[in-house]
């Protein structure tokens, strides 16, 4: 039995669809009752380009751009909950809750960046899923 690993294919759209999904985040203003954290954007701009890294390292090939892709993907899952999901304030994050209530085009984007994270986390695991291949006669 011949095997075929997971098309790279897979990690380009993934990038990608990380890169779309912070664009559009930063596209949509958040509430404005309350100021956000200098910390979101700072740390957003610096996963915007390391997605933008995985996606040119994916589309090119690279071996290094899957742990790149891991990585930034577990980053902005875990980043966009704990920074507009938790509904604590602290000086470092801007949550959509209370005071600043988002509606549902503002909570789109960050709970699609949730889930596209943890689908890139899934895409790039470290031992792609093998696929049986039927045998030439």
């Amino acid at each position: 039995m011949i095997f075929n690993v997971t098309a790279p294919r897979s990690l380009v759209v993934g990038a990608g669809a990380l890169v779309a999904v912070q664009v559009v985040h930063a596209a949509v203003p958040g509430p404005s009752e309350v100021s956000g954290s200098l910390l979101g954007p700072i740390v957003g701009l610096g996963l915007l380009v390391s997605s933008v890294a995985a996606l040119v390292g994916a589309t090119r090939g690279r071996p290094w751009a899957r742990s790149v892709l891991r990585t930034t993907g577990a980053i902005v899952a875990a980043g966009f909950l704990l920074y507009h999901a938790i509904p604590v304030k602290t000086p470092l994050n801007y949550p959509y809750w209370g005071k600043a209530t988002a509606n549902f085009w503002q909570w789109l984007p960050v709970l699609a960046a949730m889930a596209v994270g943890a689908w890139c986390v899934r895409l790039a695991r470290s031992t792609p899923a093998l696929a049986p291949v039927a045998a030439e006669p």
